[in-house]
């Protein structure tokens, strides 16, 4: 009869709800990990850890912290920033862009949204390019998902690039010329592979006439594979 109770009990500590109300078989299902106890996510794992809930040992129950950014508030931290090795900056906009017959009417989200201005001054293939090279990621591989616009006579290339700081990086998804339906916002969902020390680029190209600009807006990037790549 007693090793019949301590089974139950043992049974009840791994199945049944924490003391925080969620479940470790749930925590450990979504690559949640258990933290020392006594002490937190960051104690154990490092930065870029989140407790979402309690293990069995009394621990916190650690998971990955996901990134968004949606560019409503200007000057709002993003994981993505304007790189100093491109030829231009992306710009932040609400409604249609100044150039006529080129870019989104509204943002895909929300009010606000970036997109590559091809107008004079710009040469025929200059870069604007987004980076996390000055984000540290807790090594795991990640669900890169965006909204994305290409509409007009002369739109280039929008490009995701991923791989090891300090290292050439591969590209992983590719969008040229003006998309089908283009005056519609498109997904995108991208896996990014585990690497050590994670760099994510966004990069934009413009052609070789104005009629190119290209948009993007609710940038989200999660812990994980997706579970559809487009």
């Amino acid at each position: 009869m007693t090793r019949f109770c301590l089974l139950v009990f043992v049974l009840l500590c791994i199945t049944r709800v924490s003391n925080s109300g969620r479940l470790t078989d749930k925590c450990l299902a979504a690559n949640g990990r258990c933290g020392r106890n006594p002490g937190t996510c960051a104690d154990t794992f490092d930065s870029g850890w989140t407790q979402q809930g309690i293990c069995c040992n009394g621990g916190p129950c650690c998971q990955i912290i996901g990134y968004s950014c949606g560019f409503e508030t200007e000057g709002a931290p993003c994981i993505f920033f304007d790189s100093d090795q491109d030829d231009f900056d992306w710009t932040r906009r609400t409604l249609e862009t100044v150039s006529k017959n080129t870019g989104p009417l509204s943002a895909a989200e929300g009010d606000y949204y970036i997109y590559i201005e091809t107008s004079s001054p710009r040469k025929n293939y200059d870069q604007a390019i987004l980076t996390t090279e000055d984000v540290s990621f807790p090594v795991s591989s990640w669900c890169l998902t965006f909204q994305y616009h290409m509409y007009g006579r002369s739109i280039g290339d929008l490009e995701v690039f991923a791989g090891e700081k300090l290292s050439n990086l591969t590209s992983l998804w590719k969008r040229t010329g003006e998309q089908p339906d283009p005056l519609l916002w498109k997904n995108a969902s991208i896996t990014i592979p585990e690497y050590i020390n994670t760099v994510i680029t966004i990069e934009g190209v413009m052609a070789t006439l104005a009629y190119g600009d290209i948009a993007i807006d609710d940038i989200t990037l999660n812990p994980g594979t997706c579970s559809i790549n487009n």
